[in-house]
């Protein structure tokens, strides 16, 4: 996972919309432009800071908007300047995390998709910049005077945001720019001007600007078959499984509870091998991989950590995709120690991680009739299947 920073710009007047307001506030499918929007990043667990920069007549109406909504906590709002540019500027004046990638995007572009965003993430971490563009369809003639010329297509892309950079590499363009009066058509520009390079990564026609009323229209469609989609997901499932060998000298903690036992079980973290497998089937249900991804054994920060963190950040990734929990049923495989006096406290256990009663929650333990590694007592496993609703 790479965190980063979005920076999503609001305060334009959007005058080819035609309808004498701010189209950040025209409502799609019964929702704001601008909520749409966000919610992609709010929804996002890689995304740990947004920044809205907004027209600075319309901050009080747009943190209304964003209170309506329930985002007023997760969105810091940021007045915006007399062109886009200067947005972007005020925006980067206002970033706290400085140390992760920056994301520039188009309030009134709601559509842009998770794994685009992702990629660009990993552009920036690898190269320090990148866009996300898609490949010219139409025919380009460029007029000078009087004459035309057929640009060759195959080599002409129509740039899309987010536009994603290292922080310190586009404050220093953007303070170029302001130093020599220079106004570029989208941030990636002002890099180029630095002689940098910016990976175009390959995005979706999807993620189309809202500019003109047949944009409006479009976007009324597309969110409706959006809408139904996420209808038909009230519902996720997620299945996990873990294992973890014994040895000596560490402690055996299942559940967020540490069991007295002679041996302890073997991890980069303290190795709860229950609590990784329920963070494994909530990821899983919510499509964001394991805790592998999350939380590397190649990290130092992890070493040694209490899985109870562990899964209270997976749990918050859940929450900010708008889902609870159904129940969870899970089962811990063991032929030692003995796990029935403790099951009861691992059920509160997970059920107060989870935000949850415990009735939701169903803790099992079994053997393997000695049979297996688990039989010889040289380890221990778990699984579990997770419910998630809306």
């Amino acid at each position: 996972m790479i965190n980063y920073t979005a920076i999503v710009l609001a305060a334009g007047q959007g005058k080819r919309m035609q309808t004498g307001q701010n189209k950040q506030f025209l409502m799609i499918n019964e929702l704001p432009l601008i909520i749409h929007t966000v919610t992609v990043f709010v929804q996002d667990s890689w995304c740990s800071e947004i920044i809205l920069v907004t027209n600075k007549q319309e901050y009080s109406q747009m943190k209304e908007v964003l209170q309506q909504h329930g985002l007023e906590e997760q969105i810091t709002l940021a007045g915006g300047g007399l062109e886009r540019q200067d947005s972007v500027y005020e925006g980067l004046q206002t970033v706290r995390l400085t140390d992760q990638p920056v994301f520039i995007h188009d309030g009134a572009r709601p559509f842009v998709k998770r794994e685009h965003l992702h990629q660009l993430a990993e552009v920036v971490r690898e190269r320090k910049a990148g866009l996300l563009a898609v490949p010219v369809t139409d025919t380009i003639k460029q007029k000078q005077q009087d004459r035309l010329t057929t640009l060759d297509r195959h080599s002409l892309w129509a740039a899309q945001t987010p536009q994603a950079f290292d922080y310190s590499l586009i404050l220093s363009a953007h303070e170029k720019a302001r130093s020599q009066h220079y106004y570029g058509t989208d941030d990636a520009s002002l890099v180029e001007r630095l002689g940098g390079e910016v990976v175009v990564v390959e995005g979706s026609y999807d993620n189309m600007k809202l500019t003109t009323p047949e944009d409006l229209a479009k976007a009324q469609t597309y969110a409706a078959k959006d809408r139904k989609v996420v209808n038909d997901s009230m519902i996720r499932i997620g299945q996990g499984f873990d294992v973890h060998q014994f040895a000596e000298g560490r402690k055996c903690i299942v559940g967020g509870v540490e069991i007295p036992h002679e041996q302890g079980l073997l991890g980069h973290s303290d190795a709860d091998v229950l609590l990784h497998t329920i963070a494994d089937a909530c990821l899983g249900a919510i499509g964001e991989g394991d805790i592998g991804r999350h939380f590397p054994d190649t990290d130092h920060a992890y070493k040694d950590a209490d899985s109870r963190i562990l899964l209270q950040r997976v749990w918050e990734f859940v929450t900010k995709q708008g889902y609870e929990l159904g129940n969870l049923d899970c089962t811990v495989i063991a032929q030692a120690p003995k796990m029935a006096p403790y099951v009861e406290q691992i059920q509160q256990n997970i059920a107060e991680l989870l935000n949850s009663e415990p009735a939701r929650v169903n803790v099992k333990a079994t053997t393997t009739e000695k049979l297996g590694f688990t039989g010889r007592k040289e380890g221990m496993a778990a699984q579990a299947v997770v419910l998630l609703q809306k």
